[in-house]
């Protein structure tokens, strides 16, 4: 299971260790693991998130509004262009720019010096969390050369690596070859349990599966799909787990 990717974009070191340490007191709440990026300038951050793979990785963005360059609206808007579909949550002092946040299409508006700023943040901290796993069940964007594909989560039977490639088959027997590697692809399906790593090369849909035939499982679309030894007794206990 991979860990909560976070960015906190605050100019303020104060700032950015309070919010460090509210997701540190969240990662021991729901004993979760969380990844934590700082940046100080919004344009810092949009420069690493130029690489649409990456920007598609963070789960969840914290933004001050107030900062050197680029304020935290003018970034979240820039990120929403780009087709960032994670949580933005706005972390300030001024009570002045609500309203902007509706229209880059923030879960939430934090104002720091609230007394109730801490217990505000963990609720609405959950419930970013919450989307970040529902997100996971419902399309994967996916990057080949010269062209982008958003593909429903539950419609996949499988990845499968091929010529340093990623395929994925798809509603019924369609796919798509594109650059990643399955490693990321568990990354991107953190959260879902209906997907099982049967070999070094290979991620199979339980729900897709048909039976299982030897070392072999055959999918519903009748491909076939060996599974190394080591993880047909862990694929057998996730089929049981899915079944229950």
């Amino acid at each position: 299971m991979r860990p909560l990717k976070i960015a906190l974009c605050d100019d303020n070191a104060e700032e950015r260790y309070f919010f460090y340490s509210m997701c540190k007191l969240f990662r021991e709440r729901m004993d979760i693991e969380i990844k934590l990026k700082e940046y100080v300038t919004g344009d810092l951050l949009l420069y690493d998130l130029e690489d649409i793979r990456l920007m598609h990785s963070v789960d969840i963005v914290l933004l001050d509004i107030k900062m050197p360059g680029k304020d935290g609206i003018e970034v979240a808007r820039i990120l929403r262009e780009r087709g960032y579909q994670g949580s933005i949550i706005f972390i300030t002092k001024s009570k002045e720019k609500w309203q902007y946040a509706f229209d880059v299409e923030a879960l939430n508006y934090i104002v720091k010096d609230r007394d109730d700023a801490e217990e505000r943040f963990l609720n609405v901290f959950r419930k970013a969390y919450e989307q970040s796993l529902k997100r996971v069940d419902e399309t994967l964007l996916l990057t080949s050369v010269g062209e982008v594909r958003k593909v429903r989560v539950s419609s996949i039977s499988c990845f499968e690596v091929k010529d340093h490639l990623v395929r994925v088959f798809y509603e019924g027997k369609e796919t798509f070859d594109f650059i990643s590697s399955l490693t990321r692809i568990e990354d991107q399906l953190y959260g879902n349990n209906d997907f099982y790593r049967v070999s070094r090369n290979c991620i199979i849909s339980i729900p897709h599966i048909e039976r299982i035939d030897g070392k072999n499982v055959v999918m519903l679309t009748g491909k076939t799909i060996s599974v190394s030894t080591r993880k047909m007794k862990g694929l057998k206990e996730a089929i049981g787990t899915y079944i229950n």
